[in-house]
């Protein structure tokens, strides 16, 4: 599988950019480890469920359009410096 970023999967401390592929119940939520080993993702995001990884749901996970984590991220290195 070849990894194209869609998203960003946010954490209270870190951020990912994934791939979100349809999956049986939700997406799929593939970083580019995954992706490369053609494995099973850890994370999925259900409909009106919220975020789940590895069957078990989770909190404190959020996720943002790559288009505006590039923007943000940007900006955010630009005010840095």
């Amino acid at each position: 599988m070849t990894f194209t970023p869609t998203h960003v999967l946010i954490s209270r401390t870190k951020e990912t950019p994934v791939q979100l592929v349809a999956g049986p119940q939700g997406y799929w939520l593939y970083t580019e480890a995954e992706a490369q080993k053609d494995t099973t993702p850890a994370f999925e995001v259900r409909p009106k469920l919220g975020f789940y990884c590895r069957g078990h749901q989770v909190v404190g996970f959020s996720l943002q359009p790559l288009t505006a984590w590039t923007t943000a991220h940007s900006e955010a290195t630009q005010l840095a410096k």
